[in-house]
């Protein structure tokens, strides 16, 4: 499953846009750097560590999900009024 990169943040969360068109919020628990955009590929659907693989690179990247199914509000939060 290709997941791209939608944000990431300076502490590592990182929210995944996947191809059903749900997101998904993980906290990276490695140090390898990721951007906006960039594909990687992996089943990111269940609570706890995963891992995901760039296939331009080969790198792996690991990952604890922390929520997945999401709409975009619900990964990025709610506007504020």
């Amino acid at each position: 499953m290709q997941n791209v990169v939608e944000a990431v943040t300076p502490k590592g969360d990182v929210v995944f846009r996947v191809p059903d068109g749900s997101y998904v919020v993980a906290q990276q628990i490695d140090a390898k750097p990721l951007r906006r955009e960039q594909i990687l590929e992996g089943a990111l659907d269940n609570i706890g560590i995963e891992s995901a693989r760039d296939p331009a690179t080969g790198a792996i990247y690991e990952f604890f999900i922390a929520g997945y199914g999401l709409s975009r509000e619900g990964a990025f939060g709610a506007p504020e009024s």
